[in-house]
């Protein structure tokens, strides 16, 4: 897969609250975070409403004006406690799986996505979309190096492995996403895309054995995906061939 389409899925920067975390928060003290000191106040290398390629002419929604189109909706999400977050993937991963078609999956897997990137700190989910924009900005380094604060900061945070895998993707490192993916899946063992760059990887490895397992697997949490049922049906016949 190209590499600027396989991370074409990260999340753009979440709904600003009004309240930046400051970067001096006590959590980073003694991280090296080159390239953060700047970062308030800043303009990102990348509007957090577009990705490379995007129509720089039309201008962003405020968060304000986000907000209000989600009041005018009816959609006023509830503050989330993160501690109800395992509670409340579980229970959108069994509706994902029972989703009847790709249409009324859709907005069950935008529900998981965000509570994916919802850590309950401020800081590791500025960090986080920082280091998304980085990436999708081509500044890769840069990238990789907030994603290593992160993981130190937030071991136990799923969605910043998976973000690191993807990073050592796209700089050529596929051994290290590899081990990044199943430190993701520890943690979170039905969060489909890092199921899905999983079987990506191991098939760039020449496991292929081991990613259509993965293909598979992630199917069977989302039935929708379309990169895991891409890799499915190139690498059936093939595999399932060399059984015989």
């Amino acid at each position: 897969m190209v590499l600027a389409q396989y991370f074409e899925s990260l999340g753009d920067e979440p709904e600003d609250s009004g309240d930046v975390p400051a970067l001096d928060d006590p959590a980073l003290e003694g991280l090296d975070l080159p390239g953060l000191g700047d970062m308030e106040g800043a303009e990102p290398h990348l509007r957090p409403d577009m990705k490379p390629g995007a129509d720089e002419g039309v201008p962003p929604q405020s968060a304000e004006d986000t907000k209000g189109n989600k009041l005018e909706s009816g959609e006023v999400p509830p503050p989330l406690d993160p501690a109800d977050r395992p509670k409340m993937l579980a229970e959108l991963y069994e509706k994902l799986g029972g989703a009847p078609n790709a249409s009324s999956a859709e907005s069950i897997m935008t529900a998981i996505e965000e509570l994916w990137a919802v850590s309950g700190s401020d800081t590791v989910d500025l960090l986080m979309s920082r280091a998304a924009q980085f990436a999708n900005a081509a500044e890769i380094d840069l990238s990789l190096a907030i994603l290593d604060a992160v993981v130190d900061i937030a071991p136990n945070e799923a969605e910043a492995w998976y973000l690191r895998a993807k990073v050592n993707v796209l700089q050529g490192k596929p051994e290290r996403a590899l081990a990044d993916l199943r430190r993701a899946l520890d943690l979170d063992a039905k969060h489909y895309r890092a199921i899905t760059d999983l079987g990506l990887v191991l098939e760039q490895l020449g496991a292929k054995k081991e990613a259509l397992e993965a293909y598979r697997r992630a199917l069977a949490v989302n039935p929708f995906l379309e990169d895991a049922q891409s890799g499915v049906d190139a690498l059936k016949r093939e595999v399932e061939g060399q059984d015989i």
